[in-house]
């Protein structure tokens, strides 16, 4: 959208603007947005007012794309919705909502100067009043922008922003258990200074101190330290939610949300088998928690392979589509009982499930079975993923026979 040679022009709300939707004012949503979709440095120009516009005027000589942010929630969709690189210009309105107002604009070097000078002249108008009369009206989704006139439509723009926190790959024990209860929390979040790594680094050290103290040898220990791991569980939600509320992925963020999980993992597998050890000492369970330790790292490493040189992806998630299909390929096809089962499986595996049904064990006193279950759970994943990267790296070679 942004192209070599175009510039984006935010209209923002001036310093004060009291209508916060979901963390941002309106202005600096528009500026995170246009930042995402390519426009940095010389190429992003962010006015508040008249006067910063006409200061403005000799950068803005080139292809234009205007946003008008000052009485809209804007989304990437909107820019997305006029990205088409063909000549004349166009802006955005939303039929479905019933709202024929203008609420972007995209025009060439040649009407450029025209739409600023019409700016100049009627700046509260915004690009309602600016866009040339020959201009396309491009229609726009939904979920590219809301109005928000006033502080009192602020609440239902939060709801809508809301929208975009749940993920694709999220489990159902995620979407109905863990989102709502961390919910509350995002709410906080977003009104506070933490940004999303931060959160991040507070769901490992919550996960990790759980697991510290579920390796007691006490009952009650191993339930307060498991609940602790819950609990850094539904911190995990929060990260993630925040970052796209706020506009403020990163991959830095995505690794470690990831790396955050396996370690989460690997410190339970660890501090079960000392709770059992205690437990039972003739049960063996620290040589067999070393075993399990060792396989659970040989498989992330295999996994963390496939996600970095094979699909490009923070998201080890993404691995149960090797699962699924010929390696190194992502699964868009036909899908049979085999997927569905990979599915549930991959479903069960997940930290949301482990963290939630070890707690369980643990108020029923059952920690032992817990502790079998993840030994042999590492020894399947392993088995499952050796044979898996084998067929990926035959894959890979073929293809660059």
């Amino acid at each position: 959208m942004s192209g070599p040679d175009r510039t984006a022009l935010v209209l923002a709300t001036a310093a004060g603007d009291r209508r916060i939707v979901t963390g941002l004012t309106l202005g600096e949503r528009g500026r995170r947005v246009a930042t995402r979709a390519g426009f940095t440095g010389d190429r992003l120009v962010v006015v508040t007012t008249v006067d910063e516009l006409r200061a403005a005027q000799p950068r803005l000589a080139g292809p234009l794309v205007v946003i008008d942010a000052r009485d809209q929630v804007v989304a990437a969709e909107l820019f997305a919705a006029l990205e088409p690189e063909r000549p004349g210009a166009r802006h955005a309105i939303d039929p479905a909502r019933g709202d024929a107002a203008v609420g972007a604009l995209v025009v060439d070097a040649g009407d450029a100067a025209a739409v600023i000078a019409a700016l100049v002249a009627d700046f509260a108008g915004g690009v309602a009043t600016a866009h040339p009369t020959a201009s396309t009206a491009v229609p726009v989704p939904r979920r590219a922008r809301f109005p928000v006139p006033d502080r009192a439509s602020v609440r239902a723009a939060d709801k809508w922003q809301y929208e975009l926190v749940d993920k694709p790959l999220d489990s159902w024990l995620c979407r109905y258990f863990y989102r709502p209860l961390a919910r509350p929390l995002t709410k906080l979040f977003l009104r506070s200074p933490f940004t999303p790594n931060a959160i991040s680094v507070i769901s490992i050290i919550l996960s990790l101190v759980g697991c510290a103290i579920a390796a007691g040898p006490s009952r009650m220990d191993h339930i307060v330290g498991l609940a602790i791991l819950v609990a850094g569980g539904i911190v995990d939600a929060n990260d993630g939610e925040v970052a796209r509320l706020r506009l403020e992925m990163s991959k830095a963020g995505a690794w470690l949300d990831a790396i955050g999980d396996d370690m989460a993992r690997l410190a339970l597998v660890a501090g079960i088998g000392v709770h059992v050890s205690h437990l039972h000492p003739d049960w063996h369970a620290l040589p067999i928690t070393g075993a399990a330790l060792a396989m659970t790292v040989a498989s992330l490493v295999l996994i963390y392979w496939y996600c970095i040189f094979v699909i490009h992806s923070s998201n080890n998630q993404d691995y149960t589509k090797a699962l699924q299909i010929g390696p190194g390929v992502r699964a868009d096809g036909p899908r049979g009982l085999g997927a569905a089962i990979a599915d549930f499986a991959a479903q069960l595996i997940r930290r949301d499930a482990i963290d939630l049904g070890v707690l369980v064990l643990a108020l029923v006193h059952l920690p032992e079975v817990g502790f079998v279950l993840l030994s042999v759970g590492a020894l399947v994943t392993l088995a499952v993923v050796i044979p898996t990267h084998l067929k990926i790296v035959r894959s890979l070679r073929a293809s660059r026979a």
